[in-house]
């Protein structure tokens, strides 16, 4: 397994609120994360750091994994955790009230893979047949809209509310979390913010990511390029990593 990850402040925001995790654990299983922080300059920077912090922390001390459904539930049970600390944080203070964060993340462990979502941050793979999907569904008001049949997919692309989440971590007292157990073999997996997927067109990301010229790093560093060429306007984080025959369970 090969991964790289890379994060940009952008040319138009004065703070980078965005924070990204690529962590093994003590039997070599991966775990990598994305967060977009919400809330404010300093209080979404705080959120998802605290995000970050604590499951670097809790990650790299487990041992692993007797089944796909214990591995479900330690990410249930500590998704959780995370978003009771940074409640609280948020609502016994002035300064981080209504802060919270994006979770858009893989568990690459022994006994199989789960894709774990909570906002508008995004996962993408590429399977064995060479296809790019999109793994994770957008927990927004414009994805909500979709679903019940009021906008289109392609109306949904430059809706003025298409940023409005409808849900994040550490805003409510309880987060709903999406845990998806990948049943296929997966070549590539991509986990961005929006500041990648929101401004450029997806034919660049497939283009990249179907690459067979370009590493891991490079593909980063090129889809970073191309949303700083595309004006740069949010925080740009990346996480690529590259899935071996092994790696597939």
């Amino acid at each position: 397994m090969r991964y790289y990850g890379v994060t940009d402040r952008g040319l138009v925001r004065k703070s980078n609120q965005d924070n990204y995790l690529i962590s093994t654990n003590i039997c070599g299983d991966v775990l990598a994360i994305v967060c977009d922080g919400i809330g404010g300059a300093l209080a979404g920077d705080v959120a998802s750091k605290m995000a970050i912090d604590y499951f670097s922390e809790i990650f790299s001390t487990n041992t692993g994994f007797n089944d796909i459904e214990e591995a479900r539930t330690w990410i249930r049970y500590h998704i959780s955790r995370c978003n009771e600390k940074i409640y609280l944080k948020a609502t016994n203070s002035t300064i981080y009230k209504g802060m919270g964060t994006t979770f858009s993340a893989i568990l690459i462990s022994k006994v199989g893979k789960l894709i774990i979502n909570i906002g508008d941050s995004r996962v993408y793979a590429v399977n064995k047949n060479g296809v790019l999907k999109k793994m994770t569904q957008d927990h927004t008001l414009v994805q909500d809209m979709v679903k019940h049949g009021e906008i289109t997919e392609q109306e949904a692309l430059n809706h003025p509310k298409r940023h409005v989440l409808t849900n994040a971590m550490g805003v409510w007292s309880n987060v709903r979390v999406d845990i998806d157990y990948v049943n296929e073999t997966l070549m590539e997996v991509l986990i961005c913010s929006d500041g990648l997927y929101g401004y450029i067109n997806p034919s660049l990301i497939e283009d990249v990511m179907l690459s067979f010229e370009l590493t891991t790093a490079l593909k980063a560093r090129r889809l970073l390029n191309y949303a700083l060429k595309a004006g740069g306007y949010d925080n740009i984080t990346i996480i690529i990593i590259e899935l071996k025959v092994g790696d597939n369970k």
